[in-house]
């Protein structure tokens, strides 16, 4: 009885073949990360911009109870901490944060000396079409860019 050893070793991949195929993917999968990254950044700039906008709410809930915005605070988390005092009662529950950073450094708020105005800011990441119709300068002391190409965000009421 004659024995074909060659249909033993012709069952599965060799080491060779699952490496090379193993390298494709990880190459492949590497050109999809890198290529999702701006995509990636501009979903976060999108969450900033509808953050002021959900703050402007929280401000003026604030306005209807008081007649006044809140004054400016040395940190987001003290600013925070006014809007969401139960105490105060408006019913807000959580103010947003960054979401890279999971905290308020780049959100910015300034109130006028009268507490009748304010300006709400966010720092962008890339060159949203948003910042073509907000508010540039530096107003109550929050610096809204005003050069071409600055990816600071600034809404008012």
């Amino acid at each position: 009885m004659i024995i074909n050893n060659m249909s033993k070793n012709t069952k599965g991949f060799t080491l060779i073949e699952m490496l090379i195929v193993i390298t494709i993917i990880a190459l492949l999968a590497s050109l999809i990360l890198v290529g999702m990254g701006g995509a990636r950044a501009k979903a976060r700039d999108a969450r900033r911009i509808a953050d002021l906008h959900n703050l402007q709410n929280a401000l003026e809930l604030y306005y209807a109870k008081f007649y006044f915005y809140p004054e400016s605070q040395t940190s987001w988390e003290s600013f925070s901490a006014i809007l969401t005092d139960p105490q105060i009662g408006i019913g807000v529950s959580s103010i947003p944060k960054d979401p890279l950073t999971n905290v308020g450094k780049t959100y910015y708020y300034g109130r006028s000396s009268d507490g009748q105005d304010y300006i709400l800011g966010a720092q962008l990441e890339t060159k949203d079409p948003a910042l073509d119709d907000d508010i540039d300068g530096t107003q109550y002391g929050v610096n809204c860019g005003s050069e071409v190409g600055d990816t600071i965000y600034c809404i008012k009421p």
